[in-house]
């Protein structure tokens, strides 16, 4: 198993990474806290676990990158606390499995270990209150306009307005001309509903799903239905006797 450790907090990070160093079951552990150099690392690091420290809720956005650049990335948030609308920020950005503040070391093993297995465990009132939310999203929003749905090359174009591309950056990652991506920005800005390219990085803090989930019909439910079942779907099974290396 390869895991990819993000936190601000560089002692924290550092930290971590020492101790999961020690775990024989894990083969390779990098650390990065500065947000700006992540993304080039989680590129090439390959990792098969992703844990970010979600303290500050910023790191959501920063969560939200790396997803769109490395889907296949299985992510985990680090010391969540257990309020609903905690987790389900957390679920909205991308995350499969939340370790919580009061979790112990081998707790923690625990839950890497049942997301990398495609499984995850929460409180059964965490788990009502994603049940309770998904239903208010599909009874309360009414079917959009299809012509006001983001395409995949819009939320890609969204996500890197968030982190302050300009068109030239932006045309230059995805290989468009600068007109091309003058017409995707101006898209975006027309769907979101907001007059700034500045303004589009507080959305996807403020409201992280409008993204992942900008749609509420069949196809918009189905992903919503999905995302509940990474952080529910999982029953809690006893995992891997975890094991130190020798010093």
């Amino acid at each position: 198993m390869r895991v990819l450790i993000y936190s601000p907090v560089r002692l924290f990070g550092e930290g971590l990474c020492a101790f999961l160093r020690t775990v024989e079951q894990i083969d390779a552990v990098l650390v990065e806290h500065d947000a700006g150099k992540l993304e080039e690392q989680a590129l090439g690091f390959a990792a098969d676990i992703a844990l970010f420290d979600v303290t500050t809720e910023s790191v959501l956005l920063v969560a939200q990158s790396v997803r769109a650049l490395c889907p296949d990335v299985t992510m985990v948030a680090m010391a969540v606390t257990e309020e609903a609308g905690d987790v389900i920020a957390c679920v909205d950005a991308g995350f499969a499995a939340y370790i919580p503040r009061s979790a112990s070391a081998e707790e923690m093993l625990e839950i890497v270990d049942l997301a990398f297995r495609g499984e995850t465990v929460c409180a059964p009132r965490i788990t009502r209150s994603l049940f309770d939310e998904l239903s208010r999203r599909q009874s309360t929003t009414p079917p959009p306009d299809p012509d006001e749905c983001l395409t995949p090359r819009e939320i890609e174009t969204a996500r890197m307005l968030a982190r302050g591309l300009s068109n030239k950056e932006i045309a230059r990652e995805l290989q468009l001309s600068i007109a091309t991506v003058k017409n995707h920005v101006h898209a975006v800005l027309q769907k979101l509903q907001v007059c700034s390219r500045a303004r589009v990085a507080t959305l996807l803090v403020e409201n992280p799903w409008v993204l992942r989930f900008p749609h509420s019909g069949p196809a918009g439910r189905r992903k919503g239905a999905e995302a509940v079942q990474e952080v529910v779907g999982g029953a809690a099974r006893s995992g891997p006797s975890w094991r130190r290396r020798a010093s």
